[in-house]
């Protein structure tokens, strides 16, 4: 029998076609664990423009929405709260509605109108940033509600999700509160895939959408250029060759027999990719954007059981420290990115080993009942 239905709605492409999706997914999977249905509001991933909310299909308990494109379309929607209401009348037990990264004033809104149902707002906190694409007036809000998200958040939810400890510590006079890192069903086919052999041919993997003010993808391709193997590879996996090339245009790579642009691809893939690799590659700086945050790719690798070459942002120190899976480096400089790419060839190509599960959601059961039950 059901607990009652909890509600998530964010900017997510849904099913799995987003670090975000991916995660309220696996955070789904967590309360459907403890009794409860979960729901999914996201925001379609295509350019089509309807109204109201849509099924998605081939997908029990999946909705989205239109994501809006003009200004104008993004103020109502940050406004509203009509498409989120006419999902909770869908069901006649919602316990929770909760908010993934949604602006502030959309959590006010949104808790002043579920007020009346007497059914309670939780906020999912998994960023603060102030950069975004769009007008001035879109640019000038997100600078606004980064410092509302850090300071208020908390103070307007009924609960809080957060997905590290810096947040965990700034929001720590929330009165409920649960952190959850990127979270994984290792039960899921996709982490069982057969892993392909490179025949000797020792190979790290980068897979990611560079974003320039948090990923160093022209550090890891510079480093690895400075290498002089012929048996080592570098796999790239969400850019073209020519997307590269339109990023660092001044970046003259002469090994590119050796690195493999593949492009975006699908989750499942590039999880399979993943596990046949031999190391995994990604760099951020250790800001406050990056530290308040967690990397989902570092939870990924983590789980494939694959040594993994990073810096040392947020709380991925905590599962490196006491076990021999990488290289932790302090800034993603060349020099220092080839020494740790060195070391890891040095160690040779890694047996297919099986799949941690230190980021299974089963492991947060206990913590979430309590955060639920409260």
């Amino acid at each position: 029998m059901s607990r009652g239905t909890i509600i998530y709605v964010g900017e997510f492409a849904l099913p799995d076609r987003s670090a975000a999706a991916n995660r309220v997914v696996s955070n789904g999977k967590l309360f459907n664990s403890l009794g409860y249905r979960t729901v999914f509001l996201g925001a379609s991933a295509s350019a089509e423009n309807f109204a109201g909310i849509r099924a998605i299909s081939s997908h029990n308990d999946m909705y989205e929405q239109a994501h809006p494109e003009t200004a104008l379309q993004w103020i109502r929607h940050t406004l509203s709260t009509k498409e989120i209401v006419s999902l909770v009348e869908k069901y006649n037990d919602v316990k929770m509605v909760i908010l993934y990264n949604l602006p502030v004033i959309t959590l006010c809104l949104v808790k002043k109108e579920l007020k009346k149902r007497n059914i309670e707002v939780a906020y999912d906190c998994t960023e603060w940033t102030n950069t975004t694409t769009g007008s001035f007036i879109k640019k000038a809000f997100k600078y606004i509600d980064e410092i509302a998200v850090r300071r208020l958040a908390h103070r307007v939810a009924d609960r809080m999700i957060v997905i590290s400890r810096m947040m965990e510590k700034n929001y720590r006079k929330a009165e409920k509160l649960l952190r959850l890192p990127p979270l994984i069903d290792t039960d899921d086919e996709i982490w069982h895939q057969m892993p392909e052999e490179h025949n000797g041919v020792f190979e790290f993997c980068f897979a990611g959408v560079p974003d320039g003010k948090k990923e160093s993808l022209d550090k890891v391709v510079e480093a690895f250029i400075g290498i002089a193997d012929e048996n080592i590879r570098l796999r790239i996996i969400g850019v073209t060759a020519e997307e590269f090339k339109a990023m660092y245009p001044d970046m003259v790579t002469d090994a590119e027999k050796r690195i493999i642009f593949m492009g975006i691809q699908s989750h499942k893939d590039t999880i399979k990719y993943l596990r046949s690799s031999d190391c995994c590659v990604f760099f951020r700086e250790s800001d406050r954007r990056n530290n308040a945050g967690f990397p989902t790719k570092f939870a990924e690798a983590y789980t494939c059981n694959i040594p993994i070459i990073t810096t040392d942002v947020s709380d991925i120190g905590e599962y490196m420290k006491n076990e021999n899976c990488g290289q932790l480096i302090k800034a993603a400089q060349k020099q220092t990115i080839k020494t740790a790419m060195l070391a890891e060839i040095h160690k040779g190509c890694r047996k297919r080993a099986g799949i941690k599960t230190a980021f299974d959601y089963r492991a947060y059961q206990k913590g979430c009942k309590e955060w639920l039950e409260d």
